[in-house]
C-alpha cells in the first residue's frame, strides 16, 4: 500500500477521486488516500512527505491550486510528485494541458473521474519504474524497456507522453525546452497513431471537426463503437539507456500517407489547427523513419548533459565546478566543513587503493558523513567520469535549512536508505 493525496476543498468530489484511484489499482495493491483541504497543509504535505503521486482539483474555490502548481514548478527536484489534474471546463483542461513545466500526467475534467482515472492508474501502476523521477537513493537501471499495448484513448496517449518526458527531464537526460518539445512529439505521434492509424480518421475530417469546435475524442469513440476497430491497439515500446532513447510506435490500421502531411510552416498552412506534430519530431528527434505504409514510426532522442539541471531550488545560485576524469575531489583523512551536490557524473569511493563503491548523480550528495559528523575524511573521493559538482559550504546548508526545513529530513532519508543498502549488502555475503 502507499499513501496518495487528494486535495480538493470538495468533498464529494475528493471521495469520487479517491474511490477511482483504488479501482485502477485493484486487485493487486491499494492506495491510502489523505484528503487535504487548504493550501498550508497541502503545501506541507508536499514538502514533508514527498509523495510520488499526488491528485489535485483546479476547480477548487478555496484552494489556490494554481499556486500550488507555481511552488511545485519553482522547486521541482524536491516536490517530485507526479501530478493528476483535475479541471472543471474545457478552458482548463487547455490551460493545464499547456504547462508543461509542471510534472502533470494527465488532466481531466471533473464529469470524466470514473471513466478516466481507473485507466491512468493502471498505466501508472505498470509504469512505476518511470514515475519514481528523482527518489532519494534510486538505483536507476542502465537500460529501462517496455512493451504496451495502448488503447484507443488519447488521455492513455497523453499519460504515457508526460510521463516520459517529465523522466527524461528530472534524471537530467534532457533539459527544460527538450522535455516540452519531447511531450509534444511523443504526444502527437501517439495521437496519430490512434486517430489516423487505428480509427482511420483522415486529416480532412479531424480538420473540419476542430473547426467546427468538435471533440475529437468523441469522435474516437464513435469509431470505436464499430468492433473491429474497437479491438485494436497502438503497439508502443521504449527502450531508455545512458545514452539515448530509442522509440517505436504501430498501429493496427491501413496505415497513412505521412508523405503528404501539409507543412504547417508553411504561408498557406499557418492558421491550420493542427499536423505540427510530424514536423517537430522531425526536428527533435534523430533516425526518425516511417514504413511505407505510414503505420510505424521509429525515433531515437539523443541525452545529453543540459547546461540547466534539474537540482534543488536552494542551490542554483551556485555555479557547478566541472571535473575531469582523474580529479581528485576529497582526499581520505583531510578535514573539510563542506559537502558536494551532484549535478552529473561518476564518482569512485577510494580506501587505499580500493575502489568501495562509485556514486553518480541519483545518490545526490558526496560526503555527507564527515560533513555531518566532523570527522575527518575517510575515503578518497576521484572523478571517473567528466562531471560537474556543486560545493556547499556548513554555512550555506544550515542557511538553506533556515529556509526550508524539509532539506533536513530529506538528507536523513538518504542517509537512512544509504544504510539500509549496506546492510542489505552484508546480509547477502
Amino acid at each position: 500500500m502507499f499513501t496518495i493525496p487528494v486535495i480538493s476543498d470538495d468533498p464529494a468530489r475528493a471521495e469520487t477521486i479517491g474511490n477511482a484511484v483504488n479501482r485502477g489499482l485493484l486487485p493487486s495493491d491499494t492506495a491510502q488516500i489523505v484528503t487535504i483541504d487548504t493550501f498550508d497543509e497541502a503545501l506541507d504535505y508536499l514538502n514533508m512527505e514527498m509523495p510520488d503521486l499526488a491528485c489535485i482539483d483546479f476547480s477548487c474555490e478555496k484552494i489556490d491550486s494554481y499556486r500550488i502548481l507555481d511552488t511545485i514548478i519553482g522547486d521541482p527536484w524536491l516536490l517530485h510528485a507526479g501530478i493528476i489534474a483535475f479541471a472543471g471546463s474545457r478552458e482548463e483542461v487547455q490551460r493545464l494541458t499547456e504547462m508543461k513545466m509542471a510534472n502533470i500526467i494527465d488532466v481531466i475534467q471533473s464529469s470524466e473521474i470514473e471513466e478516466i482515472v481507473p485507466k491512468i492508474m493502471g498505466i501508472i501502476k505498470s509504469n512505476r519504474q518511470i514515475l519514481f523521477q528523482r527518489v532519494i537513493g534510486m538505483d536507476i537501471p542502465s537500460n529501462i524497456s517496455a512493451a504496451i499495448q495502448l488503447e484507443n484513448d488519447l488521455h492513455a496517449a497523453s499519460c504515457y507522453a508526460n510521463l516520459l518526458a517529465n523522466f527524461l527531464y528530472t534524471t537530467n537526460k534532457i533539459d527544460r525546452d527538450g522535455k516540452a518539445t519531447f511531450s509534444v512529439v511523443m504526444h502527437e505521434l501517439l495521437t496519430n497513431a490512434i486517430e489516423h492509424g487505428n480509427c482511420e480518421i483522415t486529416y480532412d475530417e479531424k480538420t473540419e471537426l476542430l473547426e467546427n469546435g468538435g471533440d475529437i475524442q468523441q469522435l474516437i469513440r464513435e469509431r470505436t463503437r464499430n468492433p473491429e476497430i474497437a479491438e485494436r491497439r497502438v503497439q508502443f515500446e521504449y527502450t531508455i539507456t545512458g545514452s539515448s532513447s530509442h522509440f517505436r510506435i504501430a498501429d493496427s490500421g491501413s496505415g497513412f500517407d505521412w508523405r503528404a502531411v501539409p507543412d504547417p510552416t508553411s504561408e498557406e498552412n499557418c492558421m491550420i489547427p493542427h499536423g505540427r506534430g510530424i514536423l517537430m519530431a522531425r526536428a527533435f528527434t534523430k533516425n526518425l523513419t516511417f514504413n511505407d505504409r505510414g503505420n510505424i514510426v521509429e525515433f531515437e532522442v539523443e541525452h545529453s548533459i543540459p547546461d540547466h539541471c534539474v537540482m534543488p531550488g536552494i542551490f542554483r545560485d551556485i555555479e557547478p565546478t566541472i571535473v575531469a576524469p582523474g580529479d581528485v575531489i576529497l582526499r581520505e583523512g583531510d578535514i573539510s566543513d563542506f559537502i558536494f551536490y551532484i549535478v552529473n557524473g561518476e564518482f569512485d569511493i577510494l580506501v587505499g587503493e580500493t575502489t568501495i563503491s562509485t556514486l553518480s548523480e541519483e545518490d545526490i550528495f558526496l560526503g555527507e558523513m564527515s560533513f555531518l559528523l566532523e570527522h575527518r575524511r575517510t575515503a578518497t573521493v576521484a572523478a571517473r567520469t567528466e562531471g560537474r559538482l556543486i560545493k556547499v559550504s556548513k554555512r550555506e546548508f544550515v542557511a538553506a535549512i533556515k529556509k526550508k526545513p524539509h532539506y533536513a529530513l530529506l538528507l536523513a532519508r538518504l542517509l537512512a536508505q544509504r544504510i539500509e543498502r549496506i546492510n542489505v549488502a552484508h546480509a547477502e555475503r
